[in-house]
Parts: structure tokens; C-alpha cells; sequence
């Protein structure tokens, strides 16, 4: 059984170069991204086309860390996350908070170069899973919890997803090819987070 583990995970990001770290921390936001959508259907509230246009400018600037709209898009984006004393609460909000959330680390990375933000966006995904195990499964247990495909299946989707990017850091034509399959992918996987039920998706 697959456990989050953090430390290891940094250990990873951080023998990647910065634009292969802001890549695995945008495919982590990507996945989530639905789940802001649905949230925003329900409430008619929120910003779909924001939020899918900084998640494209993450990808778009990968290899070029000076695009000047990171720092706004971060910004926009922490506005746009769901707040706990909203006046009405709905069950889509908390995975809307972690898809927004997630963003914003990777928006983060993407300014930074930091693996602590990218490891975080990673983060931010496990814990919506969690959330839908116990709350929406009503899966009780830390380990049976844990154990859980959903679960399972994204830590086999960082796992790969990591695994790719390593072997692709040797040159710059190797890492823009990974890029380009984990955007595509992840655009894919997007819909299976919730759903998918074993293997990685």
C-alpha cells in the first residue's frame, strides 16, 4: 500500500529542473480542476474561465519563469478560492477549495521554482481524495481509508508522473516531449479523479 509520503517527495522535486517541478505540480492542479467547475455550477458563483486560463498560462510558461502574470494570476486565483464562512456552505465546496488551492501552488512553483510548493500542490490533491473517501464514501479508518483505489490511483498517478519527468531531465527536447504527454494526460485524468475505481487512470 502507497502512502503519502512528503519527504521522499521533495527529495524527488528537488533533483528536477524548475520547469519539469512546475510541470508535476501542474498536472497535480489539473486533475483537480473539475471540481472548482462543479462547485461553480452549483453556487453560480466563482470564475471557470479564470481559472482554466492561469491553469494554461502555468503550462504555457514553463520553460520561460519570467511571465510577467504569475504574480497577478496568483493573486486572482487565492480571491477566487471558496471561504469557510461563506454564506452557504455546499458539499462541492471543500474539493473546490483544494482544486483552487492546488493552483495556487502551482502558480507558486512556477514563481518560485520551489519543490515545497509543488509537493504541496501534490498535497492539496490527496487530501480532497481523503475528503470524498470518508465524507462522500463514508469510509471509516485511517488504513481503510488509505487503502482506497481512489486514493491508491493518484499516488500511482504522482509516482509515474515523477518517474516520467526523471527520465526525461537529461535534455531540454526529452523534457518538453514529457511535458506536452502529462498536460495531455492530466487533461484526461481530470475526469476519472472521483471515479476511477483501480489503476491509474
Amino acid at each position: 500500500m502507497k502512502r503519502f509520503d512528503e519527504t521522499a517527495l521533495l527529495q524527488r522535486l528537488e533533483r528536477l529542473p524548475r520547469a519539469l517541478r512546475v510541470a508535476f505540480a501542474a498536472a497535480c492542479a489539473q486533475r483537480m480542476l473539475p471540481a472548482y467547475n462543479a462547485f461553480s455550477a452549483v453556487n453560480g458563483q466563482g470564475s471557470p474561465d479564470e481559472v482554466d486560463l492561469a491553469m494554461g498560462r502555468v503550462w504555457s510558461g514553463l520553460f520561460d519563469p519570467g511571465v510577467p502574470e504569475v504574480e497577478r494570476d496568483i493573486a486572482r486565483v487565492m480571491e477566487l478560492i471558496p471561504r469557510e464562512d461563506a454564506d452557504e456552505w455546499l458539499p462541492e465546496q471543500p474539493y473546490a477549495e483544494d482544486a483552487t488551492a492546488a493552483l495556487v501552488y502551482a502558480l507558486r512553483t512556477a514563481k518560485s521554482g520551489e519543490a515545497q510548493e509543488a509537493a504541496w500542490a501534490a498535497r492539496r490533491v490527496y487530501e480532497a481524495l481523503d475528503h470524498h473517501v470518508m465524507n462522500r464514501l463514508g469510509i471509516e479508518g485511517e488504513e481503510e481509508v488509505l487503502d482506497h483505489p481512489l486514493i491508491q490511483a493518484e499516488f500511482v498517478r504522482q509516482d509515474r508522473d515523477l518517474a516520467m519527468l526523471e527520465r526525461a531531465a537529461g535534455t531540454d527536447a526529452s523534457a518538453r516531449g514529457a511535458v506536452s504527454e502529462l498536460r495531455t494526460r492530466s487533461l484526461h485524468e481530470a475526469s476519472l479523479m472521483f471515479d476511477a475505481e483501480d489503476g491509474d487512470g
